[in-house]
């Protein structure tokens, strides 16, 4: 998986603690003294934007605004020690962390009508409707592609493709504009489709594609978005999918 460049600052360790003041009441620290004190400790300027209780019992969630996004922090209720890193729920292997981070920087309705804009093909005009955001060089987004493939074959799914080629894949920006280009779709980007056409029409689609979603926080391929505009980078098993698109598994309990 390709983690979100921004977030590797954020939260690269999975735990680090810091101890950065004592003396809070219970319940959650207040959220300008704790603002205070982070910048003292880190020498930057942090703004933090609420802090709450967090699923976890006696720890608190700090949410925090860096270059732009909202990511998510956490702290115990007297202050004393401060978690950079992510918290998954053992029961169901559930991220807490990433599901936090996508509800705070879901897409609004405006911005999910530029990702129509911006979209490079569409795949059926039927079914739930979803964005997924990929590299045509990326193993990780062919794995995803796998799996969407029988789900659009049947219909269940209308899907839309955005192109986030990343820097460090050879070729891949070329090939994103190349199949914008000449007006090719899904099978196409599975099978590796590429061609020297770099008209000015898909150069401009890629480009505008990499700054809107940069600026969004997302740098990791694949990313599901979803119409409710939560998102979800790394790769999304069937039944995680289609329990997040709404999609009734009709084979749950048939036999053989």
């Amino acid at each position: 998986m390709y983690f979100l460049r921004y977030l590797i600052l954020l939260f690269a360790p999975l735990f680090v603690l810091v101890q950065v003041q004592e003396g809070y009441a219970a319940s959650c620290p207040d959220r300008g003294i704790l603002q205070q004190q982070l910048r003292k400790t880190f020498r930057r300027d942090i703004d933090i934007i609420k802090v709450r209780p967090s699923p976890v019992p006696t720890i608190c969630e700090v949410e925090v605004n860096f270059r732009g996004h909202k990511g998510v922090w956490y702290i115990d209720q007297k202050g004393n020690f401060l978690s950079i890193g992510q918290i998954y729920r053992v029961s169901d292997g559930t991220n807490i962390t990433r599901e936090a981070i996508s509800r705070l920087n879901r897409f609004t309705n405006s911005e999910i009508k530029e990702l129509d804009k911006l979209t490079a093909f569409t795949v059926n005009s039927k079914g739930k409707l979803l964005y997924l955001v990929v590299d045509p060089e990326c193993p990780y987004c062919k794995r995803a592609e796998a799996i969407l493939a029988p789900l659009l074959k049947k219909g269940e799914i209308q899907l839309k493709v955005l192109f986030f080629p990343l820097s460090f894949h050879r070729g891949a920006k070329e090939q994103c504009i190349s199949i914008i280009c000449d007006n090719k779709g899904f099978d196409a980007l599975r099978n590796q489709y590429r061609s020297k056409n770099q008209c000015q029409r898909g150069r401009d689609k890629v480009e505008n594609t990499l700054r809107f979603l940069e600026r969004k926080g997302i740098g990791g391929i694949p990313t599901y978005i979803f119409t409710d505009g939560r998102y979800y980078s790394g790769i999304l098993g069937k039944e995680a999918l289609m329990r997040r698109l709404g999609i009734k598994d009709v084979t749950v309990g048939k036999s053989k």
